[in-house]
Formats: C-alpha cells, sequence, structure tokens
C-alpha cells in the first residue's frame, strides 16, 4: 500500500463511498490499484492507494498503515478500531474482515440488521471510521490520558465531541457549558467580548438537540450570550493548560457518564400489557405501547436512552444484568433481547427474598449484535476482577443518574421467582 493523501470533512464528502471511482464495486476486483478513504473523527480521511490486489486489503492492514501515517503509539490498536458506518448501521470490523468485501455485501447487511425500506437500503453508502475501541475500559483509557501521545488524545477528544454535538452523550447543563468553554478556547483561543463572535457558532458547540428545541426538559436555552459565558470560565479556569491537557479535560467530563466510549443501538422498548406466561408468543402482537430508544453498550454496563425526550431512562452495570436473546433463529422474526435489572430491596419483599429482577423487553434486528458485544464485555469484566481491588463500581457507573425501570419494566420478580406485579 502506498500513496495516502489527507482530505477534509464535508457534509458532502463524508457521505461518499468507501471506493471513490466512477466503476462499480465489482469492477474493482481486478484492478491492479484501488483507491479508498477512511475517515477520522477529526474531520479528515485518508485516501490509500491499495496496489496489487487491493480489494482483499484486510482491516489489520490498514490500521497499520493508519497508525504509521497518524505517527500513533504501538499499541493503537487497543485504543482505536476500524468501523463500518453509514446512516443505518454501524459495526465494529475485525482484523481478518475485507472492508471491500464488506462493502459490497452492505445491502444485504442493512437488509438482515437495519430495520429499514429498501428504497432507504439502496440509498445507503457505508464509510470506513476509524474511531475509539469499543473494548477498551475506562480504567485502560485513564491511564493513556498521562501516557499517550497528543496525536492519540486529540482523535479521542474529537470522538467525544462528535457524540456530545450529535446528542449522543446526554450530559447536564453545567457540564454542557464546561465542555463549550474547552472547545471555544482551542477553536477561538483566548476569550473574547465580542458577542457577534459566537452567534453563528452556537451549534458547532451545542447539541443539536438544544439548539432547536430551547424548552426541552427545562433546559437552559442555548444563546450566543451562554457561550460567550461558557468561553470565558474555561479562558479563566484552564487558560494555562496545554492543548493534551484540555484534551483530558474534557474527556473527564465526557467519562464522568455511563454511556461514554460506547457503541450505540437503535432499538424498540416493547411493554405487552397482559400477562407474563404468553409475553415471548405475543411479543410481535400489535397494540403494544412501543417506546424508540437507544441502547448503549460499553465495558462497564448497558444504558437505555428514550430517542424521544433525551433522557436517560437506566443505567445498569455488568454485576446487576442478566440478559437473553430469543428469536434470532426463527425466520420472518424479529430477534428480541430480554434485559434483566437484579436491583435492591423493593419495599414488596422481604429482606430474605434478597434482590428484585425487573425484566425489560428490546426488540430490533441488531439484537443479535448487541447479544454479542454484551456477551464480550462481560467476559472482559470478570477477566479485570482480579486486577482492580477497588472495591464495587457500580455506584460510579451509574453517576447518581436515577432509575426509571419502573415505569417501562414487563415484570418485576424477587429472586426466589414471587412475581410482585399481582
Amino acid at each position: 500500500m502506498a500513496g495516502v493523501k489527507y482530505t477534509t470533512e464535508t457534509e458532502e464528502s463524508v457521505r461518499a463511498p468507501i471506493f471513490p471511482t466512477d466503476h462499480d464495486h465489482g469492477d474493482l476486483e481486478g484492478a491492479d490499484t484501488v483507491e479508498m478513504v477512511i475517515w477520522l473523527r477529526d474531520r479528515t480521511g485518508l485516501h490509500l492507494d491499495l496496489q496489487g490486489n487491493g480489494h482483499l486489503a484486510k482491516v489489520s492492514e490498514l490500521f497499520e498503515k493508519i497508525r504509521e501515517t497518524r505517527n500513533l503509539p504501538e499499541n493503537a490498536n487497543k485504543i482505536f478500531s476500524l468501523w463500518m458506518v453509514s446512516p443505518l448501521l454501524e459495526f465494529r470490523l475485525k482484523d481478518d474482515h475485507q472492508p471491500f468485501e464488506i462493502a459490497q455485501l452492505w445491502d444485504r447487511f442493512c437488509m438482515e440488521y437495519a430495520d429499514s425500506t429498501r428504497n432507504l437500503i439502496a440509498r445507503d453508502e457505508p464509510v470506513v471510521m476509524f474511531q475509539r475501541n469499543v473494548f477498551l475500559s475506562l480504567r485502560e483509557e485513564k491511564i493513556l490520558w498521562t501516557s499517550s501521545t497528543e496525536e492519540a488524545m486529540c482523535l479521542l477528544y474529537h470522538e467525544a465531541q462528535y457524540n456530545i454535538i450529535n446528542g449522543r452523550y446526554l450530559v447536564s447543563d453545567a457540564d454542557y457549558d464546561q465542555l463549550a468553554g474547552i472547545q471555544a478556547l482551542m477553536e477561538k483561543g483566548p476569550f473574547s467580548r465580542k458577542l457577534d463572535a459566537y452567534r453563528d457558532d452556537m451549534k458547532n458547540y451545542y447539541p443539536k438537540y438544544l439548539c432547536k428545541n430551547k424548552k426541552l426538559h427545562g433546559r437552559k436555552p442555548v444563546t450566543a450570550e451562554r457561550l460567550l459565558e461558557a468561553h470565558q470560565l474555561a479562558f479563566n479556569s484552564t487558560g494555562e493548560m496545554t492543548k493534551q491537557q484540555l484534551y483530558c479535560q474534557y474527556l473527564a467530563i465526557c467519562a464522568k457518564y455511563p454511556f461514554y466510549g460506547c457503541a450505540f443501538f437503535d432499538a424498540i422498548l416493547q411493554k405487552p400489557t397482559g400477562g407474563f406466561s404468553n409475553m415471548v408468543n405475543r411479543s410481535l402482537a400489535r397494540g403494544f405501547p412501543e417506546r424508540d430508544v437507544t441502547i448503549t453498550i460499553n465495558t462497564e454496563g448497558l444504558c437505555v436512552i428514550d430517542d424521544h425526550e433525551k433522557e436517560v431512562l437506566l443505567t445498569v452495570p455488568y454485576e446487576q444484568l442478566s440478559w437473553d436473546l430469543q428469536g434470532h433463529q426463527d425466520r420472518g422474526k424479529m430477534p428480541t433481547l430480554y434485559v434483566t435489572q437484579f436491583l435492591t430491596l423493593s419495599r414488596r419483599t422481604s429482606p430474605l427474598d434478597g434482590p428484585t429482577g425487573k425484566i425489560l423487553l428490546f426488540l430490533r434486528s441488531r439484537a443479535t449484535f448487541m447479544d454479542a458485544l454484551v456477551e464480550t464485555c462481560v467476559r472482559k469484566k470478570e477477566l479485570e476482577k482480579s486486577y482492580d481491588t477497588s472495591g464495587d463500581k457500580n455506584e460510579v457507573f451509574c453517576n447518581g443518574i436515577p432509575n426509571k425501570l419502573d415505569r417501562m419494566c414487563l415484570k418485576k420478580y424477587s429472586l426466589n421467582g414471587q412475581c410482585l406485579d399481582n
């Protein structure tokens, strides 16, 4: 592989095909040189000329080329990974995957996992994205904040910023202001008292959902004055920090929340209204209340976010989690992920009964992906227990976010099997 060059991301370019060529994907198979674009979260793209059967290039080869080009550390594969990303579907690529082959099969992947219409699938084009490795634990990342290169920290910062601006990371108003101030300090430089310099930039520093809906859940309205004050506060408190220190400051704020560094999955939360015994057979019946949610999964646990209300409904550390995948082997039936959280003692249970188990139901074709990721993260968590003797991390993971499980669970049980929803 040779011939690397950069490009800058635009609204149009980031939607461009992986292989920027006038030929169809099938025509590239016999080409001596294949041009490929890999995007990074700092809004730059790397054009790679893949010579000699370039269509057979594996993820491990492409990753190493990016590492060398961006001067990333030797352990970069622990920090980052390659993802295939489109508006309809995104998933992490393994080292032996061939992006060209996956691009050729993209329609098939979308038909199976994207829950979309044929017209949208036909127009969907994936890109290869270089971003954070979902299997990097927060404990491991915090070590990197003081030991890794500025280039690696820059990429982690830009990915966190992307998730903030696009409303994937939901944080408090105070934290939104801190993050906007740090970003303004790095992009605008020292604080300026000219309000006009901030009027057209608000959407670049605050989440889009806040800029569009100024009265959402009592949130502070996004104004030029608010951005100016955030910049001033950051300048007064962190103005002497180096760029790498500012990256760490930004990431530390994001990392307080349980969904930091996660993979995102669209899902439907469904709550049957009848008895639990027939729930599996009736789970796809019409008339059940539904809610579009986002499931976030990282190495510490699982979160449920209400897409419409932009509200965190549930945080479950793996120590409290049990799950089961059903329907994934039945042709024509949507896979279903049943999630049980074993919580603290309920008012309706005796201390002898132990914690309460509450069951949720998630429907989506990507339930199989969620199941595989949770299983891998749980195994990693178990392995790390022998190295971490600092005690229970459940309270840290939840970060004081109230549990709203009662209003959306299917059934509530004690550990001895007693139904508590009579």
